[in-house]
């Protein structure tokens, strides 16, 4: 008599789509059965079929080996299909550069960018952060009514991601909204296209504002850098241009937002930790990675098997999908003590919310600066509010970025900081 297939390998896929309700509301136990399991490294015959590693050591491993497990995205020309790429399933959009590559392309594009991003230079935006943050809360403040997500968890990373960028600030919901209904609209419904359009929109903006840069003397912005610097002896081509709007805009205003909304909720939940915080700022920075680790805002990508392999004892063969959850590997026991209680001074902490490997985001300095300026902001001015989470919406599809649609709170009013409005 032949033995059943185990449950989670190719014979016998496991119930699991990340881009579910069913995922949305229990992606932490559905991981936890998954790791406990016979198959920890599952197959799921979602969206054309891949497979789900549930394992720090596992995820690192394949994160860290980008020969073997590509990020690389393919277009062909002819037909117009895609193939690769960091997203199950793949959507038609501009190759996101330089997370869509593989060495030795991705040196290139990712060293081209890498001093924009770097420590020093996330610092340099800080004090930009702090003050459109207390711009947007000025917004709000007289009337005691905040959606935290509309006034300030969404713009606030728009604002300093487009003024990286060279964007018009004043438009900053002409790009902020289709960033946030692209990653929680699931890409097989049926309003997903009005949703692209809308998404495809933003880049022909970036596309003018890039020509506009042309024709001007070189300033301190990326699209300025993409219009004038050489780049390999030449200039960028404007696919190459729209590949960075891409992976920038997207990766820099949604999962900030993301991470920040989760927190303001936690914060909410749990006034004793609130306290901890605003008694002791200097717990900040600890905190914040904490968070990272918890919620896992950046949840996953995707990666693409290029010879057969075997990882953590399973067979993985050329040409299947791996859906790669940082926000599972974040919650392994095997490596975080009591892996589903935060603790706000955990340390060390080798979580790997903003990736692990060569791919690992460009923009995580400038993520962490815009997360502590928002939370300072709501501490210092409005540090008793009230969270209305039954009319609060969580991402109805969570498998890329972990947020939240909308967040309404009350709070005791305040005064003004500024005169000053925004757009």
């Amino acid at each position: 008599m032949t033995a059943a297939a185990p449950l989670g390998s190719k014979a016998n896929p496991i119930a699991f789509d990340h881009e579910s309700p069913a995922y949305a509301a229990n992606w932490a136990d559905e991981y936890r059965t998954i790791r406990e399991s016979a198959c920890p490294i599952a197959w799921s015959g979602a969206h054309g079929g891949y497979f789900v590693p549930s394992r720090y050591r596992d995820i690192v491993a394949i994160a860290q080996d980008s020969q073997t497990f590509s990020s690389a995205k393919h277009v062909d020309v002819a037909t117009g299909e895609v193939t690769g790429g960091v997203l199950i399933p793949t959507i038609p959009f501009p190759t996101a550069y330089p997370i869509e590559t593989d060495r030795p392309v991705w040196d290139a594009y990712r060293n081209f960018i890498n001093r924009r991003f770097a420590p020093k230079a996330a610092e340099a935006r800080r004090d930009f952060a702090r003050a459109h943050a207390s711009l947007l809360l000025d917004q709000v403040i007289e009337t005691g009514a905040i959606d935290f997500v509309a006034d300030l968890t969404g713009p606030l990373p728009a604002i300093v991601t487009m003024d990286l960028m060279g964007l018009p600030l004043a438009d900053w919901r002409d790009f902020a909204e289709p960033l946030h209904e692209i990653v929680y609209t699931p890409k097989e419904s049926p309003e997903f296209v009005a949703v692209a359009a809308r998404f495809q929109a933003m880049f022909d903006r970036c596309l003018v504002e890039l020509e506009r840069y042309r024709n001007l003397p070189p300033e301190d912005n990326l699209l300025s850098l993409f219009a004038h610097a050489p780049f390999e002896g030449r200039r960028l081509t404007d696919d190459e241009v729209l590949g960075y709007c891409n992976n920038i805009l997207a990766g820099g205003v949604d999962t900030t937002t993301a991470l920040t909304t989760n927190v303001l909720a936690y914060l909410w939940r749990n006034p004793n930790e609130k306290r901890r915080l605003i008694d002791d700022p200097m717990l900040l920075p600890t905190a914040r990675e904490e968070f990272v680790r918890f919620f896992a805002p950046q949840h996953a990508v995707a990666r693409n098997c290029t010879r057969d392999t075997e990882v953590g004892g399973i067979p993985i063969a050329a040409g299947d999908r791996v859906y790669m959850p940082w926000g599972a590997g974040n919650r392994d026991p095997e490596i975080f003590d009591d892996p589903d209680r935060i603790d706000l001074a955990r340390f060390p902490n080798r979580h790997i919310g903003f990736g692990a490997g060569a791919h690992r985001c460009v923009g995580s300095f400038i993520a962490r600066a815009m997360f502590e300026e928002m939370i300072k902001a709501v501490l210092t001015r409005i540090p008793e509010y009230v969270i209305d989470l039954d009319s609060a919406r969580r991402y109805r599809s969570i498998g890329t970025i972990n947020g939240w649609m909308n967040m309404p709170a009350t709070f005791a009013p305040g005064m003004r900081l500024s005169p000053a409005a925004l757009g």
